[in-house]
């Protein structure tokens, strides 16, 4: 054998365990951890994406001086010489399962409500089904959150 292949396998072999085996180790260990909180990590996005979209409804309410009329207002121009946007990504408007946010504008009470309604696509729910409704909305309805 070479002397600079002997040198490599040396080097690769740590504590017993080849390259190999440390390398299929820690493809276990991501494959276990991340296989089954894909539920989960959807809701956690989720939550996220709703902050951001709070944030985006009152940064698009500061320049405008109301709130938008839908969630599209926040990602596209509406002409109005105010609009200082694009205030969030035209992704971001849909949520982890593909499905638009819902956005409901309240005039009379000056605010909005935004939910998602999780995996199911229908209110209640839990894990994965749960639905969210933004820290930023009015609790004028509550559809079992």
């Amino acid at each position: 054998m070479p002397k600079k292949l002997i040198r490599f396998i040396v080097v690769v072999t740590i504590g017993g365990l080849s390259l190999l085996g440390v390398l299929s180790i820690f493809f276990i260990i991501h494959t276990t951890t991340t296989g089954s909180h894909t539920g989960h990590t959807k809701q956690k996005k989720a939550q996220i994406t709703l902050t951001k979209l709070d944030q985006a409804i009152h940064e698009y309410r500061l320049d405008i001086g109301n709130y938008p009329k839908n969630l599209k207002e926040l990602a596209f121009d509406n002409s109005d010489t105010m609009w200082m946007g694009p205030y969030i990504k035209e992704k971001e408007l849909k949520d982890p399962w593909g499905v638009n946010y819902h956005y409901y504008l309240i005039e009379h009470t000056k605010g909005y409500q935004l939910y998602t309604l999780g995996s199911d696509l229908s209110e209640g729910g839990e894990d994965q089904n749960k639905d969210q409704l933004s820290k930023g909305s009015l609790i004028i309805f509550k559809p079992n959150f």
